[in-house]
């Protein structure tokens, strides 16, 4: 099979394509002939070789076509996604044309989108879907404060928690983003300069009722200062850059009964304790299908085109997702 590896770490030119041995059947695994994946942020750290140790393969994401499943639980042929749950670290991950994945991590879904649009939906929507309902455990009539709203994620936080009830505020470091972030459904949204807390207490008075900070570290006590009591802040990004937080005292810079948790999806999703059954990704496609609620799919590349793909993400030129098909 053909499969992109990493050259050596380091800039996107050295994303080469090369033969790779097609995974072997192995029991508790099923595997997939893929047909599309997206691109993420996690893989510009693999490639430059920031993320630990790698499979030789990376890519944490995927949609395809069952090839085998040695167990018989799925048949040949059934579309399927998967993402994280092990993609690149602990087996192949998805830039290559043949996946071996454990069949728990396997959704089977029924669609007729193209494949580079089913492709845009299952890391990211997924990832939003599990933030709002899994870390911050949000209700209808509750506000939302989306904090790097037009990052892929941001802008999925956003459709998925204004289909759910609630008033979200997006930020944006750019004004001329401000049009995209209200066309995928925020109510407000904030230019951020790094202290927004007064803007929101403007919006409302007593805070939002929870944070989705996607910034990360640099952002944080900040976004602490935003919420109102028995809010709850959620760090699931770090567009900000992967730094510690110094000189953080939790005493002084939480505010009393403010609640600070996070949701790292490359290293939950597929955990007992965070099952791949409980993500409704077939009614979000469903819903996609419907016109109930937007993609995020801004951009699609061909296979061999992994080096331009890789570029675009980096320059942050584009909002929406980024997608390879095969």
């Amino acid at each position: 099979m053909k499969a992109i590896l990493i050259k050596e770490k380091g800039n996107a030119e050295n994303l080469i394509i090369t033969e790779y041995p097609i995974p072997e059947p192995q029991p508790g695994f099923v595997l997939v002939r893929n047909k599309a994946f997206g691109i993420n942020r996690a893989e510009i750290y693999m490639r430059k070789g920031e993320w630990g140790e790698t499979h030789d393969i990376i890519g944490i994401e995927f949609a395809g076509i069952v090839e085998n499943d040695p167990s018989g639980t799925i048949k040949k042929g059934q579309k399927v996604v998967s993402f994280v749950g092990g993609l690149a670290r602990d087996f192949g991950g998805s830039y290559a044309e043949y996946i071996s994945v454990p069949l728990q991590n396997i959704i089977p879904v029924e669609t007729a989108l193209p494949w580079d649009e089913l492709a845009a939906i299952p890391e990211t929507f997924a990832t939003a879907w599990a933030v709002l309902n899994w870390g911050i455990e949000v209700k209808a009539g509750q506000s939302i404060l989306v904090r790097g709203g037009t990052s892929t994620l941001g802008l999925a936080l956003i459709i998925l928690a204004r289909q759910m009830g609630l008033t979200v505020i997006a930020t944006s470091r750019s004004a001329e983003k401000h049009t995209l972030l209200k066309k995928y459904g925020a109510d407000h949204v904030i230019l951020d300069e790094g202290k927004i807390a007064e803007k929101i207490r403007r919006i409302i008075p007593k805070g939002v009722t929870s944070v989705a900070e996607l910034i990360g570290t640099t952002t944080l006590t900040d976004s602490l200062a935003c919420t109102q009591t028995n809010g709850t802040v959620c760090i699931a990004g770090f567009l900000g850059g992967l730094i510690p937080l110094e000189n953080f005292m939790p005493l002084l810079q939480i505010p009393s009964s403010v609640k600070l948790t996070s949701f790292a999806s490359a290293f939950t999703f597929g955990n007992m304790e965070f099952p791949y059954a409980e993500i409704p990704v077939q009614k979000i496609i469903f819903d996609i299908e419907q016109n109930k609620i937007p993609n995020i799919l801004a951009k699609t590349f061909d296979f061999t085109q992994i080096t331009a793909a890789h570029q675009l993400m980096e320059s942050d030129n584009l909002n929406g997702k980024i997608v390879v098909k095969i």
